[in-house]
């Protein structure tokens, strides 16, 4: 089943720059196990998650591409496999990577580790907390690259959905990496441990990702 929906999607996404308005870019594609949590268990699943990240230059565009699709026979077969769906809009963080080294890395990426983090509404602590990821996730004497092997592919905040919440997207070439040691590091750090939300029971959280390649290559970071 997850050849034949990658399959439908390899199709399908010619569509997002061949129609007039949208313009909609793959800046990341991956899956993991439904099953897969924080434990990093066995798969006891046969269904998977999967996580597309798009640069979009319009964020009026959604509601045209959606009816675009609901002609569209690709779409019927792809959407008629998916369990549930959530489409979220994020805003580039101002430590968000760009340009062509961040492509090349992401390009040879084995797995993500995406890191989510619930924050408050503090600006001071939420300033701290930019500061120290921006120095952290360029330096490549920083533990999260030197010792544990991750190198940042995204990082953005969120305009719907559960709001005041960051999401960080870390990549590495690694064949089996341990992420739950390199998300413990970055929460103990004071600048991260400063912005959290502590009446969220398990912050930060984290997810591991496999990626896909639909045929085409990462391009520059969602804004």
């Amino acid at each position: 089943m997850c050849q034949t929906f990658e399959e439908y999607m390899r199709e399908l996404l010619p569509t997002f720059t061949q129609t007039p308005w949208p313009g909609w870019q793959p800046v990341l594609t991956a899956k993991r196990s439904a099953q897969r949590d924080q434990a990093n268990p066995p798969d006891t699943d046969a269904n998977k998650h999967y996580l597309h990240v798009w640069r979009v230059s319009d964020y009026n565009s959604l509601p045209y591409l959606m009816e675009v699709f609901d002609d569209n026979p690709i779409y019927q077969h792809l959407d008629a496999m998916v369990l549930a769906e959530t489409q979220d809009f994020f805003q580039a963080l101002s430590y968000n990577p760009s340009g062509a080294a961040t492509a090349s890395e992401t390009a040879k990426a084995t797995f993500y580790l995406q890191v989510t983090f619930d924050v408050v509404a503090d600006p001071t602590a939420l300033q701290a907390f930019d500061n120290f990821m921006a120095a952290c996730s360029t330096d490549p004497k920083s533990p999260i690259t030197a010792q544990y092997g991750w190198t940042l592919a995204n990082a953005y905040y969120s305009q719907t959905g559960l709001l005041r919440r960051y999401v960080q997207i870390w990549s590495t070439s690694q064949h089996w990496p341990e992420p739950a040691d390199a998300v413990a590091w970055l929460g103990e750090q004071p600048a991260v441990k400063g912005a959290l939300n502590t009446a969220v029971a398990t912050n930060p959280q984290w997810m591991q990702w496999e990626p896909v390649n639909y045929g085409t290559q990462p391009s520059a970071s969602p804004s």
